[in-house]
């Protein structure tokens, strides 16, 4: 019989201590929502004018709008925003709002969610907070604290290893296994490995930032 153990440590890397620090960026530098709703009615405005009447009412807008221009450009830079803020505006008016529906977007039909074993999931949250927290590191500058030094595929690797019976007995409960002497094909085990792993670098993820958020 394939142990949990031996899959689990075929199946990944060599537990390797991480050397880099983690660092949260802002991937989406997104205007204010009073920016946002003074873009949108502009554009709704002037959804159905020529091109040239687009960009007359748009300069129009500038010059009646500058010191909120101004306000938001010091705003985006100050978060890292290295572009030209009056031309992500424009992009905007021009090639989102105007394109945009108030028409409800169909909502696909959703799958249906299969349950972890709750004990499971309050291990794995018990133990990103404690591993984040104690790899917690900030830089030199005091600006750009980052909340771990540790990865995520590292600190799954950890918490197999220290929660082998617990995962070794969710396993039995999904696959509806009746003793513990019924066999636990390899396939069962890497097939539920991988469904924890994945909730395991979400639930990670979504830990990270809310701890960073406190920082």
């Amino acid at each position: 019989m394939t142990t949990l153990h031996d899959t689990i440590n075929s199946s990944n890397k060599p537990i390797h201590e991480p050397t880099s620090t983690i660092v949260i960026p802002v991937l989406r530098f997104n205007f204010t929502s009073s920016i946002m709703n003074e873009l949108s009615s502009f554009s709704k405005l002037h959804k159905d004018d020529t091109r040239v009447h687009f960009k007359n009412a748009w300069k129009l807008w500038i010059q009646n709008n500058q010191q909120i221009i101004h306000t938001e450009t010091l705003r985006l830079q100050q978060l890292g925003f290295t572009g030209i803020v009056i031309d992500k505006m424009f992009k905007s008016v021009r090639y989102y709002f105007r394109q945009k529906t108030d028409a409800p977007t169909p909502q696909p039909t959703r799958k249906v969610y299969e349950c972890i074993h709750k004990p499971l999931l309050s291990a794995i949250d018990q133990q990103i907070i404690t591993i984040i927290k104690n790899n917690a590191t900030s830089s030199n500058d005091g600006k750009n604290a980052s909340v771990s030094s540790i990865s995520p595929a590292y600190a799954f690797e950890m918490f197999c290893t220290d929660n082998f019976n617990l995962i070794l007995h969710a396993i039995r409960i999904y696959y509806s296994t009746d003793t513990d002497t019924d066999t636990i094909s390899k396939d069962m085990i890497i097939t539920y490995v991988n469904k924890i792993k994945k909730t395991y670098k979400n639930r990670f993820y979504n830990i990270r930032v809310s701890i960073a958020k406190k920082i």
